[in-house]
């Protein structure tokens, strides 16, 4: 009953627990030792500096061994994001109960936490928390940091936010291209469009090429006329 009390009371209280108390605030002796790697990145060592992107989520995936005489039950995990020049607490990480799991004397058990990545860009020391109950009472074990860089994700040309971007821009601009148009240019080019040359039409042939003579005789007097008819033929 009692250990089941004591369950209760931190399933109620971890995530305040997690938020007064800092990385480097109180921790209890116990021989429960917990390391961890970074599932997606399994080769970084502590000496590394680890490069995330906002968005993504990394999984812890912890080691804990219990050399106590005791049985060692985890209870919660959390962490905090701090300045690794001045050990400031930059973001406290939401708590999370886990299990309970129970690690009896000697033996070992792996389990996980999921990190989702929501921060400033900047460069950070990451430090889990894990929260045990030992000898009725809730104790925090000491794990090691982790310097990290967080960078903001390249952003596509087909992201979908991009895309709806340019086309609420491209129909603004081709709204406003017609409306120029519409009251400005069409004026604009009705005022300067170019007038067609006039055809001037070719002369018809004149009579004197459809009698064969070289000459247009309608200008002639008609005495003159008769005056030259008659000369022919004499």
């Amino acid at each position: 009953m009692k250990f089941s009390a004591i369950l209760s009371a931190v399933f109620a209280s971890i995530a305040a627990v997690s938020a007064i108390e800092p990385a480097e605030g109180r921790q209890h002796e116990i021989a429960f030792i917990v390391d961890y790697k970074i599932k997606q990145q399994p080769e970084l060592t502590q000496a590394d500096v680890a490069e995330w992107t906002n968005g993504e989520t990394i999984t812890l995936q912890y080691h804990a061994q219990n050399n106590e005489a005791e049985e060692v039950t985890i209870i919660g995990v959390s962490g905090t994001f701090i300045e690794p020049s001045t050990g400031n607490v930059k973001v406290n990480m939401t708590a999370a109960t886990i299990g309970p799991i129970v690690v009896a004397p000697g033996e070992s058990h792996v389990f996980e936490q999921n990190i989702p990545l929501n921060v400033l860009p900047d460069h950070y020391l990451l430090v889990p928390q894990v929260y045990v109950a030992h000898e009725e009472k809730v104790k925090h074990v000491a794990i090691r940091g982790q310097l990290a860089t967080v960078v903001e994700p390249n952003v596509s040309i087909f992201n979908p936010q991009l895309l709806f971007l340019e086309l609420v821009l491209l129909a603004t601009f081709a709204g406003f291209g017609y409306f120029v148009y519409e009251f400005w240019g069409k004026q604009y080019f009705k005022g300067t469009a170019p007038v067609a040359a006039k055809v001037k039409r070719a002369a018809s042939p004149s009579s004197a090429t459809a009698s064969g003579k070289a000459y247009d005789e309608s200008w002639i007097p008609e005495a003159h006329l008769k005056q030259k008819k008659t000369k022919k033929a004499a």
